[in-house]
């Protein structure tokens, strides 16, 4: 009886081997507007909810937007006038070197999130472009790619890699890179991907609940429903002609001078090697009125910054609270941005996040640049902006300047 019960489940199991192994890469979870599939051949047929596609087909969005889910778990959403191929894929229901992923965007642009391939093999999961190839290191990243070919990578989490005959460029949590063409370097970046928003044209109203209840529910998936304004916010509990009406009074490029004040030369240079050498820490801090918005109007905050600095790994962290005089906006960091030490004292940061009244659920604390200067080192200046979910609390590229001094080893 225990044989005949082995070997039942045995043959459950190559049958649901088999069956996985047989499966189409992946399906449709939902979609707005006009998509299609294309197959090897040319043939077009409409890429309904829960239709599958397989490698060698093309998904295409119009003016649509799309969610599809592959079997090893991972998620790709498209944005409009975006064409995505499926250039090869294999999956057999478990990580055994022999699963692969190798996708290609052709145009547009979309947000990934990495299933079972790439997990432990990273080299089996590739994503080209006409300019450069994107690999990852990590779970989440978007990307897009303009008429002009120009491709802008930004990572949501764990890292990426670009790479072209002209070079290579690795991406952490936080950070951005561009390809302007072919030949050009891949280089850090302070421009964003665009994903435009496109709204509901082809859905009822049970659609879009079915489909927020799918995303809503869907590990590692994209919660509600990848809707969001022209910014990006997620339209939730503001509706999205409200959040773009509020977005478009706010200036999104920060501003990075070069070189950065007080920056580089060998007495910098010199200085930081003597700290890393003895082991030495420091702290800067200080205090200053900021300019922000709040619900679109103009507001006055007085900002209180600190930064951190671990001259033995290089490591830093950086840390701002912000009020305004009647506390309707009383923002706390929680989680630093940490940064990392430069040898001419220029930081590269990661995101922190910030939460408070002004606040719709966390905001975003972005560190754009900081830059160590002075006798020793006694001076340090951050640039940074603060933006929540929904864009109600904007503070675009605000510098503090920071007094502090260095200590020994704790």
């Amino acid at each position: 009886m225990r044989h005949l019960l082995k070997t039942s489940l045995l043959m459950l199991g190559l049958i649901a081997h088999a069956d996985l192994t047989l499966a189409a890469a992946g399906k449709v979870e939902f979609v707005h507007g006009v998509a299609n599939i294309m197959d090897s051949s040319g043939g077009l047929r409409e890429a309904a909810k829960g239709a599958e596609f397989d490698a060698g087909e093309t998904l295409l969005t119009a003016d649509g937007r799309m969610q599809v889910k592959f079997i090893d778990g991972g998620y790709i959403s498209l944005q409009p006038n975006t064409s995505f191929k499926v250039e090869a894929y294999h999956y057999s229901g478990r990580e055994d070197g022999s699963e692969r992923g190798i996708f290609r965007l052709i145009k547009g642009g979309l947000r990934a999130i990495t299933g079972v391939i790439g997990h432990a093999n990273k080299p089996n999961y590739r994503m080209d472009t006409p300019v450069a190839t994107i690999g990852i290191r990590g779970t989440e990243f978007t990307a897009s790619l303009d008429d002009a070919q120009k491709l802008l990578v930004k990572v949501g989490d764990g890292a990426v890699f670009m790479e072209n005959h002209a070079g290579n460029l690795v991406l952490y949590k936080g950070q951005a890179g561009e390809v302007s063409n072919m030949t050009s370097r891949p280089s850090y970046s302070e421009i964003m991907p665009v994903l435009v928003a496109a709204g509901p044209q082809q859905g009822t109203l049970q659609d879009t609940l079915e489909e927020k209840q799918t995303t809503d529910t869907s590990e590692n998936g994209f919660r509600n429903a990848d809707i969001r304004s022209d910014f990006g916010a997620p339209c939730v509990l503001v509706a999205c002609d409200v959040l773009s009406e509020l977005e478009d009074t706010v200036d999104n490029t920060p501003t990075v001078p070069s070189p950065l004040p007080g920056g580089g030369g060998d007495a910098i240079s010199s200085q930081i090697l003597t700290a890393n050498a003895r082991n030495m820490t420091g702290t800067w801090s200080g205090t200053s009125d900021v300019s922000g918005r709040f619900f679109g109007i103009p507001v006055t905050l007085a900002a209180t910054g600190t930064l951190r600095v671990d001259f033995s790994n290089y490591q830093a962290g950086f840390s701002v609270n912000l009020r305004d005089w009647t506390t309707l906006v009383s923002l706390n960091t929680q989680k630093e941005a940490v940064g990392q030490l430069q040898s001419d004292g220029s930081f590269t940061f990661s995101d922190g996040r910030m939460s408070g009244s002004g606040c719709t659920f966390d905001c975003t604390l972005k560190v754009h640049w900081g830059q160590l200067s002075g006798d020793d080192l006694g001076k340090a200046g951050v640039n940074f902006s603060v933006r929540d979910l929904l864009n109600l609390i904007v503070v675009n590229n605000q510098t503090l300047n920071l007094d502090g001094r260095l200590m020994g080893a704790p």
